[in-house]
């Protein structure tokens, strides 16, 4: 047993020896390349986790900014998103070398997650807050004078209120807050990328997106003292200019425009025609047919009420009035009337008040409308003189109903007047 052992163990040696020199030992400096040896030697001690400042008391400079490439503003949710390049731009002394020493390099490529980042995020952010989320994980680029290049594809989510006051002709400006969560502007000293004050969008896609199209932008340093803490803190302004296009804006002016003829054309049909029961019921039917559909397409957060739902409000009100005008002058005017209109009634029609609202009293003249109604009315009730009372009666609540709706027409006109100022004002 033992003489066994004893073989095998010198076949053993006897193997080790005649293999030992065909694999040479590797020694600690010998690297696949020099961007190996590079890599290896700049994150040998070094720790993430320490502000790359020299003198603690001193803050690190930060450039930043932003190359827009696409945008998005979901109005009903108050949402505004920004996606494009956020550039960032700091030094690190630990990250310095000399090129003589590394056969000529003078940058190299590290993981992002292993060197010392700004822990940025976006101060209105829309839900809640990720840095993981707002910037993704790219590499850095370090430059032989310890300069770091971080330019992850970044997507900005930010709380926007919508101003719908001029719907569908409104415009709104979406700022993206963005600074250090935990850095105050004495350890962490930021900048805009090139001293910039525009957001850089000649990488963008279009300047129209969706129903939306920018206008401008603007880059701002905002240095603030909050109540929790002391010291100021510096957080990056993006603010976005944009505005609804007109293609989404004529899907609403026009059957805006086409509904408020047709109310003011309800006004003009004669109080005695049926027909215009019909019409002002349908009328009604649109009005509300279309609240319904901006309901859908308004944000409920909206800081004004728009003019276009004040619109739609007072002339649906304006509509109900005349279905109720309508149905009184039904009723005055197809079945006999024993009692005339109060005295200062006439006198106001027969007055200047008349004349301005172009209603004439049958004893200054009638109009040829009022005489066909009065001979389509005498073959039903006037047979006498009390019948021929009862026709001229009639006549005068006719004269009534027909100052009702001159008023209306007078009152529609105005608001919208007053809606109209709104706009261009």
């Amino acid at each position: 047993m033992s003489l066994g052992l004893l073989l095998i163990r010198r076949g053993l040696l006897f193997a080790i020896v005649l293999t030992w020199g065909q694999y040479p030992a590797v020694e600690a400096d010998d690297y696949f390349n020099v961007i190996e040896r590079l890599h290896e030697n700049l994150l040998a001690s070094y720790n993430k986790q320490i502000r790359p400042v020299i003198d603690h008391t001193k803050a690190i400079k930060l450039e930043a900014g932003l190359t827009l490439t696409n945008f998005n503003f979901d109005e009903l949710e108050s949402k505004f998103s920004a996606k494009g390049f956020f550039y960032m731009q700091w030094k690190d002394p630990r990250f310095m070398w000399s090129p003589a020493d590394y056969e000529g390099l003078k940058s190299i490529h590290l993981p992002s997650e292993k060197v010392w980042k700004p822990d940025l995020e976006v101060y209105n952010s829309y839900g809640s807050l990720s840095n993981d989320r707002s910037f993704a994980s790219n590499d850095v680029l370090i430059t032989s004078d310890g300069s770091v290049y971080f330019v992850p594809i970044s997507t900005l989510d930010s709380i926007c209120i919508p101003d719908a006051t001029l719907y569908p002709f409104d415009s709104v400006t979406c700022t993206t807050s963005i600074g250090s969560w935990t850095h105050n502007a004495l350890e962490i000293d930021m900048n805009t990328r090139n001293n910039a004050t525009t957001v850089d969008v000649k990488d963008l896609i279009s300047r129209r997106m969706s129903q939306w199209k920018l206008m401008s932008t603007n880059v701002s340093i905002e240095v603030k003292v909050y109540e929790c803490c002391p010291e100021p803190y510096a957080s990056l302004r993006l603010s976005f200019t944009i505005q609804r296009s007109l293609s989404a804006s004529s899907a609403v002016i026009t059957p805006t425009v086409v509904i408020a003829i047709l109310t003011l054309a309800t006004f003009f049909i004669p109080p005695a025609v049926g027909a215009k029961l019909v019409v002002g019921v349908l009328n009604v039917v649109v009005h509300c047919v279309f609240l319904l559909y901006l309901k859908t397409i308004l944000p409920s957060g909206s800081i004004n009420t728009s003019v276009i739902v004040s619109f739609y409000s007072g002339s649906l009100v304006t509509a109900m009035v005349s279905i109720l005008f309508t149905i009184l002058s039904l009723r005055w005017t197809r079945f006999p009337k024993l009692i005339p209109p109060p005295t200062m009634i006439q006198n106001c029609l027969t007055g200047r008040i008349g004349i301005m609202l172009g209603v004439e009293h049958k004893y200054s003249g009638n109009r040829f409308a009022q005489k066909e109604l009065i001979e389509k009315n005498s073959q039903q009730f006037v047979s006498s003189d009390s019948e021929s009372r009862d026709g001229e009666i009639q006549l005068e609540w006719l004269s009534v109903c027909l100052a009702l709706d001159r008023i209306m027409v007078f009152v529609y006109c105005t608001f919208l007047a007053v809606l109209i100022s709104s706009f261009l004002c």
